[in-house]
């Protein structure tokens, strides 16, 4: 057993044992703990795939007035990772300091009890563990960061201003995060879906950032580099497998809604949003394209249906037995999977 494999199970362990705990600070800051310490594991264990290539990218030296623009319109990664190797001068410390900065974004967002008291505390750690994450730390890593600073848009601050420049960082990051931005704004104008009715300036301005993003997604599609042909599959079918699970969570809070469409739209709208928009993207962007997509979207959708699914929940047995359920199915395909397992083994390691 690798060291990477051990830390993660350790992870796992405190994802079942926090679905009995209430949320307190000192137990999220326990788990951040052993989390730095994992990603510090994590990038001394070799980089797979798509991480060597972001290790190798580290050196390059790129200037606005001549890099493509592939890195220009997602120069907050490109350029800002590029001045961090600079100051640091080592690719793995590097990489690891900005795992720190996603990972902080991350607790704050789903572990302070004053912005985000509906998400239970066992999703701190299992956001870790859970499967399309990993996948970002070990591979499609612009993505997860993407994906960091809409969680913290979403449930880090209640200022719209700061939570629109973090919405912009991740677009920055990651073009394709042009995804969230219908949702954000919906979130924001309902203070976090609170409130039942949008006027119609609101549902016209919802529909103009729908389109646009439509349109976004499809652009962003249109990469310039080497990630976007040899790097834009995981090398596992995922996109239906995303697909099957967005299903699974609507049938859940269907269920859960007694079979009323109208209670399960009104307590479901960002899971209804994701089905929508990811079921839309399939056929037009083809699977490896789409699977990102999927990816994205569940990162941030499950911490929501994770704290919907809990106040659904009559009895603690009832939300125990859900809660660990819920850790189960997130953390199977990592070993169900033989690719995604070799992420945490010596098997298809690269250097940078």
């Amino acid at each position: 057993m690798t060291a990477e494999l051990a830390w993660y199970l350790v992870l796992c362990g405190f994802s079942f044992f926090y679905c009995f705990l209430n949320k307190r600070t000192p137990f999220v800051l326990v788990v951040y703990g052993v989390a730095i310490f994992y990603l510090w594991v994590v990038r001394n264990s070799g980089f797979d795939y798509d991480m060597a290539g972001y290790a190798k990218y580290l050196s390059s030296t790129l200037d606005f007035a001549t890099a493509s623009t592939y890195y220009t319109r997602e120069f907050v990664y490109w350029f800002g990772s590029g001045y961090l190797y600079e100051w640091i001068q080592d690719d793995i410390t590097t990489l690891w300091v900005i795992d720190l900065i996603w990972l902080s974004l991350l607790f704050y967002a789903v572990g302070n009890r004053k912005q985000s008291y509906g998400i239970p505390l066992y999703v701190a750690p299992f956001m870790l563990v859970f499967f399309p994450v990993l996948m970002g730390y070990e591979n499609v890593y612009r993505q997860l960061i993407a994906c960091m600073f809409i969680l913290y848009a979403f449930f880090g601050v209640r200022n719209l201003f700061i939570a629109g420049i973090f919405g912009l960082m991740a677009l920055f990051t990651h073009n394709a995060s042009i995804v969230y931005m219908p949702l954000l704004y919906l979130f924001a104008v309902t203070k976090g879906m609170t409130i039942p009715r949008l006027g119609f300036f609101h549902k016209s301005v919802f529909s103009f950032l729908y389109v646009l993003m439509l349109g976004g997604v499809y652009y962003s599609s249109l990469a310039d580099s080497e990630f976007a042909k040899s790097s834009s599959t995981t090398g596992l079918p995922l996109t239906y497998a995303y697909l099957m699970v967005f299903i699974a969570m609507s049938l859940i809070a269907f269920l859960i809604a007694n079979f009323n469409f109208a209670r399960f739209l009104k307590n479901n709208v960002s899971l209804a949003y994701a089905i929508f928009t990811f079921m839309a993207f399939i056929p037009a962007l083809g699977g490896a394209q789409a699977e990102r997509i999927g990816m994205m979207l569940l990162v941030v959708i499950v911490p929501i249906f994770a704290m919907n699914l809990d106040r659904a929940m009559k009895t603690q047995s009832e939300r125990l037995l859900m809660r660990i359920l819920f850790v189960l199915v997130g953390i199977a395909p990592t070993f169900l999977f033989s690719s995604a397992f070799n992420f945490l083994t010596t098997a298809a390691r690269q250097t940078g």
